[in-house]
């Protein structure tokens, strides 16, 4: 599992969940660091708002079923009006999928 967190609200020896990417595509941060210092301020630098870490109880090998996707999918385009235009609203899209899926999961 992993927790989306605030940049503001990093603390060193959180573990990425995912790498993070900047607006031009490029790796920033490869997913499975260790964040120390210097790449809060790089996230801060860019403009990073959020990222996603490793919660406690993460396994890398858990694997989400494509049905549990496209079930998240489903809920969330009920409950929305709306379809993403460019990157940073399917990334804002993705985000709500991501928090679907959770729900979905902790319901069993």
């Amino acid at each position: 599992m992993a927790d989306i967190v605030a940049t503001v609200d990093l603390v060193p020896g959180m573990v990425l969940s995912e790498p993070i990417v900047n607006t031009f595509g490029q790796i920033l941060i490869e997913g499975g660091e260790t964040i120390n210092n210097s790449h809060i301020k790089m996230l801060k630098t860019w403009g990073i708002a959020f990222i996603q870490v490793k919660t406690d109880g993460s396994d890398d090998s858990e694997e989400v079923s494509e049905d549990t996707i496209i079930d998240a999918m489903k809920r969330l385009s009920k409950r929305m009006n709306w379809k993403p235009r460019n990157k940073f609203e399917q990334d804002l899209m993705d985000m709500g999928v991501i928090a679907s899926v959770s729900k979905i999961k902790d319901k069993g």
